[in-house]
């Protein structure tokens, strides 16, 4: 259904402005219902949000509304826009994308544009923040996606690990706009258990302490957080980044998250997780790995969730026990963690 809504509002509709209020509109009211089924205590969160919009797009310049590039249950938006011209906010373009979040300080604006300050190739961006919520506005880039063509999987990784060499470099200044790994992931993991619990997939209660051991591990460097083919694209060759959660953690995360989103099915989560240490020069200990355990049993859990979502919006898919990837993920952390 979302990518459904998300299509529907993706192009650039009518002329007038009436036409143009209404599409947006519209895509507030549907990112709204969603919301609302998925958390109803986060829909005040998105209303701060909505109100902040039409300040916004005058302050920032911001004028015919192209669409929405996600309509999902996070109280947030991001939305794509014309940018009027002679004002400050066209540097970064004539197309632009507009995130808000309905709390702050964030982070993600300020360290992406110190990534892009190091030779990160990072989309150009502006960031602030407004009566308690955060925002940004970046440049509209039209990327490839990364798995749109065969990937060699460890040649991925290396590009990837290179570019992390830079990114988890200390960022002074900027660590309380960066959010805690484990203040984070653990509630994330501990949602992944229970939906595992549901489809029957228990997990050792012992497991829990190991992977708080393993997001508490020291010492931390700033992060992207949240690497996945999704925040990322191709354009003339090369690898761009975006959507950087920027967390603050242990240097040995976005490694683990990306091995265990990528590696079932394909070289494995072990193997990328081996090969990304070795190539940015992680250290290799025990600790490293039990990071990789409690994240082959988030994304494990995250598949679950999903799976889940998808067959309680449309009833007609086929029925499957688990989602795909989820037996060898919670393989590995058994392998991991015995």
């Amino acid at each position: 259904m979302q990518s459904i809504l998300a299509r529907a509002y993706s192009d650039n509709g009518g002329d007038s402005l009436a036409d143009q209020s209404a599409e947006l509109s519209a895509a507030i009211k549907a990112q709204r219902l969603l919301v609302a089924q998925d958390a109803p205590e986060k829909v005040p969160v998105f209303e701060r949000v909505v109100g902040m919009l039409p300040g916004l797009q005058d302050q920032l310049g911001l004028g015919q509304f192209l669409g929405a590039l996600a309509l999902d249950h996070k109280p947030r938006v991001l939305y794509r826009f014309l940018v009027k011209k002679d004002l400050p906010i066209a540097e970064l373009g004539h197309q632009v994308v507009l995130k808000v979040y309905g709390d702050g300080p964030r982070g993600e604006g300020p360290i992406q544009q110190l990534w892009r300050a190091r030779g990160v190739n990072v989309p150009r961006l502006a960031c602030g923040e407004e009566i308690g919520c955060s925002w940004l506005v970046m440049e509209y880039l039209d990327l490839h996606p990364v798995m749109s063509f065969p990937v060699d999987e460890l040649q991925l990784v290396d590009q990837l690990a290179r570019m992390a060499k830079t990114m988890h470099r200390p960022a002074h200044g900027l660590a309380p706009v960066l959010r805690p790994l484990d203040e984070v992931m653990v509630p994330r993991w501990k949602e992944s258990v229970v939906a595992l619990g549901r489809s029957g997939l228990d997990i050792p209660s012992t497991w829990l302490s190991r992977a708080v051991a393993g997001y508490t591990s020291a010492p931390a460097v700033p992060l992207h957080g949240d690497l996945a083919p999704a925040n990322m694209g191709t354009r003339g060759g090369s690898l761009i980044l975006f959507d950087a959660s920027a967390l603050y953690g242990t240097s040995c995360f976005d490694a683990a998250r990306w091995s265990a989103r990528t590696g079932p099915g394909g070289t494995g989560p072990e193997a990328l997780f081996r090969r990304w240490m070795s190539v940015e020069g992680l250290p290799t200990g025990r600790e490293s790995w039990e990071l990789l355990a409690a994240e082959c049993v988030l994304e494990a859990g995250s598949r679950e969730i999903i799976r889940s979502r998808a067959a309680q919006e449309d009833p007609s898919l086929p029925h499957e026990e688990v989602a795909d990837g989820v037996p060898e993920l919670l393989a590995v952390a058994s392998r991991l963690w015995s």
